[in-house]
């Protein structure tokens, strides 16, 4: 098989993997964003194309290809969500980490006599997938759900039942009332006045709650992209294996010529 079989091959998994993402992505996001339901499916495709992408751009190392690879994915993101400013930025963002990958990659490929699958993605997985959450926190910026709470005045009711449990556990355990139905309608009437008061105070704010839950997600996908990272390595070291088996890949030895720093 030629290599350019090879990229063809490549490209067209990474169009599938990224409609089945970003597809399956914008159907899923209310319900996750809102607490409604979470789909272990969407996290299967993310790290398969966070794989694909890391292992193509580190495989093919020109930064053409890196750029056709992270394009594919940025292109279907456009398709899917809108060729709005917002999300032509977040593709550009998205092109150079894929531009920064492809350099990481490069570089751990370059100063290294044994090449290390784990590390090579490792180092370029980083980028991709910071990239990925720029863009998985600009649609969640203009998702449904979002602008619901925009234009909402006031929290939504998962608010009021966790307003309600603490009640229940502070000022509940101090009401002196030996009846359980009036005990429960002294906490009823605290927690919908404090609900109220709360409402009231945030109402000025509501407008700005889509930015603040794109960057609020952003950070919670950040601090969990270790372990997108880590699941994205060990898939990358069985499909390298797969590939070496089945003569896909071969790594040859070859004589290079090192720089000695002498005195």
């Amino acid at each position: 098989m030629t290599k350019t079989y090879k990229l063809i091959i490549w490209h067209a998994v990474i169009l599938i993997l990224s409609l089945m993402f970003w597809g399956y992505g914008s159907r899923l996001s209310s319900e996750v964003i809102s607490a409604k339901s979470f789909d272990g499916l969407a996290v299967i495709y993310l790290v398969l194309l966070l794989t694909a992408v890391v292992m193509g751009i580190a495989l093919f190392q020109k930064k053409l290809w890196a750029l056709t690879l992270s394009g594919i994915v940025g292109i279907v993101y456009l398709l899917q969500f809108g060729f709005m400013w917002l999300d032509l930025l977040g593709v550009g963002i998205f092109l150079l980490f894929g531009l920064h990958s492809w350099g990481r990659s490069k570089d751990e490929i370059n100063q290294r006599i044994k090449i290390s699958i784990r590390r090579v993605v490792q180092t370029g997985a980083w980028p991709v997938i910071m990239g990925l959450f720029v863009l998985i926190s600009f649609a969640v910026y203009q998702s449904p759900f979002a602008e619901e709470l925009e234009k909402a005045e006031k929290l939504p009711s998962a608010s009021q039942n966790f307003i309600r449990s603490v009640v229940e556990q502070t000022v509940g355990r101090q009401v002196p009332v030996n009846n359980e139905v009036e005990k429960q309608n002294i906490i009823s009437q605290i927690t919908d006045e404090t609900f109220r008061e709360i409402n009231t105070f945030l109402k000025p704010y509501f407008k700005y709650t889509p930015p603040i839950l794109a960057f609020g997600l952003f950070l919670i996908l950040s601090g969990l992209s270790f372990i997108f990272v880590a699941f994205s390595t060990a898939v990358a070291i069985g499909l390298f294996w797969i590939l070496k088996k089945t003569r896909v890949i071969t790594i040859e030895e070859r004589d290079v010529k090192a720089e000695v720093l002498v005195v």
